[in-house]
């Protein structure tokens, strides 16, 4: 088990903050009011664009667009599920829950575990669950096994607990599956995290169906949609994080590492 935040994980983090918002708009407006006192039109265009940058990126609207070109994959049938040989479910996140005196899952793991449990129970599935300790700590496979257990009343037949990366996701879980024979999978991750998750898997050798959840999804329409909401600047975040994630990896595969 880690018993700090790796570094590489540590590494990606610092660059998508410095990347991301808040700072990709925080950053520039501070550089305006220190370095351009003495042209003050210039400052307040500086300003004004960075102001409208952090409107934007908190709209509905704008949540819905992004997630919208991640989201390439329709739902899963369950007649397609019944192809499969396992079910793939890689982490989301886990955090401290002072109530139940242990690790409990975070709200995108919350999703892939529940979908990963209906379609187990809908098809017979085997379970397999991804996900290590890149912040230290328990391992979110082992926290999603306990979930699992405990509000499912499933068991899972792997678990691969080292993984670091979505790229470790597919790696190490294909080493598990392949001593089984399993080669044909149902992948479960959030909609917007599917299309940098699948080529992964596809690469390490498996036949990849695409179990998508966690879609991006309103109630309203109109002008709720223009209306700034907490919930749509996480969306929006997560949507440019892996934009950044996407560009990363393209990146290190045309330089050949």
């Amino acid at each position: 088990m880690t018993a700090q935040t790796d570094t590489l994980v540590l590494w990606h983090q610092l660059l998508g903050a410095l990347i991301l918002p808040p700072l990709v708009y925080l950053l520039p407006a501070l550089a305006a009011l220190l370095c351009l006192r003495r042209r003050p039109l210039l400052q307040y265009g500086v300003l004004g664009m960075m102001a409208l940058l952090a409107y934007l990126l908190s709209l509905p609207v704008t949540a819905l667009w992004l997630n919208g070109w991640l989201e390439r994959y329709p739902p899963l049938t369950l007649a397609q599920a019944r192809t499969a040989q396992a079910i793939v479910v890689i982490g989301g996140g886990v955090k401290p829950a002072p109530e139940y005196a242990a690790n409990v899952l975070s709200g995108a793991a919350n999703q892939r575990l529940q979908y990963g449990a209906w379609l187990s129970r809908q098809t017979g599935l085997p379970l397999l669950l991804s996900g290590g300790a890149p912040l230290g700590g328990e391992p979110e496979a082992v926290v999603m096994a306990r979930v699992l257990q405990q509000h499912y009343g499933l068991s899972a037949r792997w678990q691969e607990p080292a993984s670091r990366t979505t790229l470790e996701n597919a790696r190490y879980s294909q080493a598990l599956l392949a001593r089984d024979g399993v080669q044909r999978i149902v992948l479960i991750t959030q909609a917007w995290h599917m299309p940098r998750a699948l080529p992964f898997f596809a690469q390490a050798g498996l036949q990849v169906l695409p179990g998508s959840t966690g879609y991006v999804r309103y109630d309203g329409q109109g002008l709720v949609l223009w209306l700034p909401s907490g919930v749509a600047m996480q969306q929006t975040h997560q949507a440019l994080r892996e934009l950044v994630g996407m560009l990363y990896y393209t990146i290190r595969q045309q330089l050949g590492s």
